[in-house]
């Protein structure tokens, strides 16, 4: 699978990279049966100075689809579990869809 992670000039701790990475690898484990080389997986990481917030986009392009996911939070970290908990959410419901379709055809 291929990722991007845009920063728009915001320092990540070691941690977070670490983290940020594990959360990599969990979409990409599940997307193993459903050839993960064609799956596009984007990060975008901004701060809201004026909300005092971050902001943590994924968008997952796979299946023909795009599974999108935006949290904020007043932690980066927050903001990244949050997200990453989104997308998981919604591409699991869609691997359900594409299950449930393939049995019934």
């Amino acid at each position: 699978m291929q990722h991007e992670i845009f920063r728009n000039a915001i320092d990540i701790s070691p941690s977070l990279e670490k983290a940020i990475q594990h959360k990599i690898d969990k979409i990409e484990t599940r997307l193993k049966r459903y050839h993960p080389d064609s799956a596009h997986l984007e990060i975008r990481l901004d701060r809201h100075e004026k909300q005092n917030s971050y902001e943590c986009v994924v968008r997952l392009k796979a299946f023909r689809e795009s599974l999108h996911s935006k949290k904020s939070a007043p932690e980066l970290r927050v903001a990244v579990d949050g997200s990453s908990a989104a997308i998981m959410k919604e591409l699991d419901h869609y691997r359900l869809k594409i299950n449930t379709s393939q049995q019934s055809s």
